[in-house]
């Protein structure tokens, strides 16, 4: 039985988001409310629940914005301060509907998180504050292959990232890739056949690839991923929208925060 779910932009920014601190706006139009971006992030809707991928630092402006007042579980992508640092808002999100907010990360991840917010992993010395969140690790059998978290049938792969690894996510028939500057023969094989792939171009307008790929390293991927409709995310204040939309070849847009987009999965499946 295939039902249908909902993928919620929360952000598409780069580290510093549009406009950067100081109201640095470089390449965008101030008067374009499309070029406003917060840390990239996503909510997954399906079931009547919501599973989150990251909690940057504009987490509390995104879920009240949106509307999201409950989530079933988080996935931390990777370590990086704007992926990770409104992990604290998780206290008000379950204050009164669990004792714990399950967390999904792989090990080198959750230690960081472990490492930085460790008052939320336990509960406080005098008994006043409660553990908030309850960790779950990502291990190497459960990428590249379909299992289910929280119920929500998903798909993860390793992707580079720079020095780093992050997780990149197969979502029924939407992909979405952020904070990437490589992927393997096994992450593409992966996200082949996705008719929608959300993709990190976080050096869009550069010739410069590290931490994040170009529109060139895009588009030669997607010759092998074979997605129908590219969205651009993690975009920085050089990637103005309208810019964008005039000059992207066809089939390809600028991501916005607050943009939804529909996905298909299957809900009758056997998992091992």
């Amino acid at each position: 039985m295939m039902k249908q779910g909902k993928i919620t932009i929360l952000g598409c920014g780069g580290s510093g988001g549009v406009p950067l601190a100081g109201n640095k706006w470089l390449d965008c139009d101030p008067d374009e409310p499309k070029n406003r971006r917060l840390r990239s992030s996503i909510s997954i809707q399906y079931d009547n629940k919501t599973l989150q991928i990251d909690t940057g630092p504009d987490f509390r402006q995104q879920v009240n914005q949106y509307g999201i007042k409950d989530i079933e579980a988080v996935i931390y992508t990777h370590s990086h301060a704007d992926h990770i640092n409104g992990i604290d808002e998780l206290r008000y999100l379950n204050a009164f509907e669990r004792d714990t907010m399950p967390i999904y990360a792989t090990q080198d991840t959750m230690d960081e998180l472990t490492r930085r917010f460790d008052y939320m992993f336990r509960e406080s010395s005098d008994g006043l504050y409660k553990q908030v969140v309850q960790p779950h690790i990502i291990t190497a059998d459960m990428f590249d292959r379909l299992i289910q978290i929280q119920n929500c049938p998903i798909t993860m792969t390793v992707q580079d990232h720079g020095r780093m690894t992050s997780i990149g996510f197969k979502i029924g028939n939407v992909g979405y890739s952020t904070d990437v500057s490589a992927l393997s023969e096994t992450a593409l094989a992966t996200l082949s056949g996705v008719e929608t792939w959300i993709v990190d171009c976080g050096q869009y307008g550069s010739d410069f690839v590290y931490a994040h790929p170009n529109l060139y390293v895009v588009m030669e991927w997607n010759k092998r991923v074979g997605a129908k409709r590219v969205i651009l995310t993690h975009l920085t204040p050089r990637a103005d929208y309208a810019q964008l939309c005039a000059d992207l070849p066809e089939r390809v847009e600028p991501a916005y925060d607050g943009m939804e987009l529909q996905f298909t999965y299957e809900t009758d499946i056997k998992f091992s």
